[in-house]
């Protein structure tokens, strides 16, 4: 694991805390979560592109 510290804004920082009790988990297993997320909605719209680009392509080459 690395270290690191994030300056973020009060409110911010406040719904982490929420989160993390709610849930009981730690602020930073919620930031590795909302991580992957962030990553895999990436991910997944990058690839959908592609696939439209791809299927475009074949359109305008029938």
């Amino acid at each position: 694991m690395e270290k690191i510290t994030l300056l973020l804004p009060k409110t911010t920082v406040e719904m982490m805390h929420l989160l993390a009790r709610t849930e009981g988990r730690t602020i930073g297993t919620i930031v590795q979560e909302m991580a992957l997320d962030r990553y895999m909605q990436q991910m997944m719209s990058s690839q959908r592109t592609s696939e439209t680009e791809v299927e475009a392509s074949e359109v305008q080459e029938a």
